[in-house]
C-alpha cells in the first residue's frame, strides 16, 4: 500500500521554534505498550550492531511508563498490584541507553524542521519520528455524560476511582457488553459493588461470540452476581441536583438506578497532534505496511493508526506492527529515505524490511474461571450462511462448548468456551488458510487426532475480520 496526498491536501503548519534545540535521534511519542515495546526492541536490535545508532528518546504523557493495559482488569478485582502490569524495568531502558521523558507531552511538531516542543518547554531535533500516541475511551455523549459518577476503565487513575466505589459497595452500571465492559463488571462485582451490565444487542460479546456460547457466558455472570440488562437502549442518564449519577433512564421508560456509571464502549484513536501537524489522517493516522505516514520522516505504530480501514486494538498485531517498525528503522539513516508517498525504486536495505500484514483475530476473556475464546468469522448472513459448514460438539455437564465454522476446505471462525484448550491448534489453521479436508472429520476432537503433517497451507483469500480487541476496543 503506498499513501498519497491529495493536490487540495492542507500543508502542514510549522512552527518557528526559537529555544535551544537538543538533538534526540529516534524519538517515540507514547509510552505505551507501543511505543515503549518499540523502544526495548529498536534499542536492543542498535545493541547488536557494530555500526553507528542514533540514540532513543522515549516520551510518556503518564508519569507510569511502559505498563499493560491489559493487566488493569486484574488489578480492578484485585488480583494482582499495579506494578506487576510494567512491560520493562526502568533499569532496562538504562542499560539499553534509551532516555526516557515522563510526565511531559508533546505540544507541537514541526515536520519541516524535524523538531518537536514538550509541554515543559522542551525542543528536541528528530532525525526519524514514531507517533505511538495510542486511543482514549471512547464516551457517548447522552445528556449528562459529564455528571460526576460517569467514568471510563482505561488507566490506573480510573482504577483506583472504581475499586473506591466497589469497596463502598455502590451501585454501578457498565454501559457496553464488551470484552472490557465485562471484565470491569466481573472485577467490581467480585470487589463488592452492585453490578448490571447494559448491553444493546441481544446477548453479551455478540461480535465475538456466537449465541450458544454467550449463553454459557450469561449464565456465569449471573452466578458471580452480575446482572444483565441486554437489548437496552440507552435515553440519558439521570441526576440529582448536585449533578450527581443516580441512574440510566432507558428508551423503553425505565430507569435503572446507580451511584456510578462505566463506559465502556469503545475507543478513539488519538490523532490530534498528527493532524494539527498536516499528516494524513481517517479514522486513525494513515500508514501503510511499514508503518510510514504520509510525512517525510515520521511514522506511526499501535492503537492511534489505521490501514487499508482497519484499526488496530489487540496485542498482537500492534507487536507485529512494532517488529515491521524495528526492520525498518534498525538502519535509519538508511530507511528514512523512503517515504509513505515516495514511488522511487526499493533501496537495497528495505529488501530486509518486514511488511505487516492484518491477520485474523482472535479473543480470549480475561476474566478469572471464564473460558471464552473466538476466532476468524463466526457471524454470516443468510446468503453466507448456505456455505458454510457449521461443526458443533457440547458437554453440558461441565459447560463446554465448541463451534467451528468451515467453508470450502477451510476452516475460517471457531468459538471456544469452557475448555478452550486447542484454541492454539485452530486459531493458526485460521491464519494460514490451511485446507482441512484431510483431517474435517477428525478436527472436532483436536490436534492429538489429526494427522497435522497432511494439512496443506494456502494463502489466506483475506484477512478475516473480527471486532475482538484486548489492549482497548477498537470503534
Amino acid at each position: 500500500m503506498s499513501l498519497n496526498m491529495s493536490l487540495d491536501s492542507p500543508e502542514p503548519t510549522h512552527t518557528s521554534f526559537s529555544k535551544r534545540r537538543t538533538s534526540a535521534g529516534i524519538v517515540i511519542i507514547g509510552a505505551g505498550m507501543a511505543g515503549s515495546r518499540f523502544a526495548i526492541e529498536l534499542a536492543r536490535t542498535q545493541s547488536n550492531d557494530d555500526t553507528a545508532r542514533l540514540p532513543i528518546t522515549l516520551i510518556s504523557k503518564e508519569p507510569q511508563v511502559g505498563y499493560n493495559r491489559i493487566m488493569l482488569s486484574p488489578v480492578l478485582s484485585g488480583e494482582s498490584v499495579f506494578e506487576e502490569t510494567y512491560l520493562y524495568e526502568l533499569a532496562e531502558y538504562e542499560q539499553l541507553g534509551i532516555t526516557v521523558l515522563a510526565g511531559t507531552s508533546v505540544d507541537a511538531i514541526d515536520t519541516k524542521q524535524q523538531c518537536i516542543e514538550l509541554s515543559d518547554g522542551q525542543v528536541l531535533d528528530y532525525t526519524e519520528l514514531v507517533l505511538a500516541t495510542g486511543s482514549q475511551a471512547r464516551v457517548i455523549p447522552f445528556a449528562n455524560h459529564d455528571a460526576k459518577g460517569v467514568h471510563v476503565f482505561r488507566d490506573i487513575a480510573d482504577v483506583q476511582v472504581l475499586t473506591e466505589y466497589a469497596r463502598q459497595a455502590k451501585k454501578g452500571l457498565v454501559i457496553g457488553g464488551g470484552v472490557l465492559g465485562l471484565e470491569a463488571a466481573c472485577a467490581l462485582a467480585s470487589q463488592g459493588a452492585d453490578m448490571t451490565v447494559v448491553h444493546v444487542d441481544s446477548h453479551v460479546l455478540n461480535r465475538q461470540l456466537d449465541m450458544p456460547a454467550a449463553h454459557l457466558l450469561q449464565a456465569e455472570l449471573f452466578s458471580r452476581s452480575v446482572k444483565l440488562e441486554v437489548l437496552a437502549n440507552t435515553e440519558c442518564i439521570t441526576v440529582n441536583d448536585q449533578h450527581e449519577v443516580n441512574g440510566l433512564l432507558l428508551k423503553d421508560g425505565r430507569t435503572l438506578p446507580a451511584d456510578f456509571i462505566v463506559m465502556a464502549v469503545g475507543v478513539i484513536p488519538n490523532m490530534t497532534l498528527a493532524q494539527q501537524s498536516g499528516l494524513d489522517v481517517n479514522r486513525g493516522i494513515l500508514v501503510d505496511n511499514f508503518m510510514h505516514t504520509s510525512c517525510p520522516h515520521v511514522y506511526a505504530i499501535g492503537e492511534c493508526v489505521e490501514l487499508d480501514g482497519e484499526l488496530f486494538g489487540m496485542v498482537a498485531p500492534v507487536n507485529q506492527q512494532v517488529d515491521t517498525l524495528v526492520s525498518v528503522l534498525k538502519a535509519p539513516r538508511i530507511s528514512s529515505r523512503k517515504t509513505a508517498n515516495s514511488d522511487s525504486r526499493p533501496h537495497e536495505s528495505e529488501n530486509n524490511w518486514c511488511p505487516f500484514i492484518s491477520k485474523p483475530l482472535s479473543l480470549k476473556l480475561k476474566v478469572s474461571g471464564i473460558a471464552a475464546f473466538s476466532a476468524g468469522q463466526i457471524a454470516f448472513d443468510e446468503s453466507e450462511m448456505m456455505q458454510i459448514e457449521r461443526v458443533v460438539y457440547q458437554q453440558t455437564s461441565f459447560n463446554h462448548y465448541l463451534c467451528l465454522y468451515i467453508k470450502e476446505s477451510k476452516l475460517i471462525g471457531t468459538v471456544l468456551y469452557g475448555d478452550v484448550s486447542e484454541s492454539g491448534f485452530y486459531s493458526q489453521l485460521i491464519t494460514d488458510g490451511s485446507d482441512i479436508s484431510s483431517i474435517k472429520e477428525d478436527l472436532i476432537f483436536g490436534e492429538a487426532y489429526c494427522d497435522v503433517e497432511k494439512i496443506e497451507a494456502a494463502e489466506p483469500e483475506s484477512a478475516v475480520p473480527s471486532d475482538a480487541h484486548l489492549i482497548g476496543e477498537a470503534s
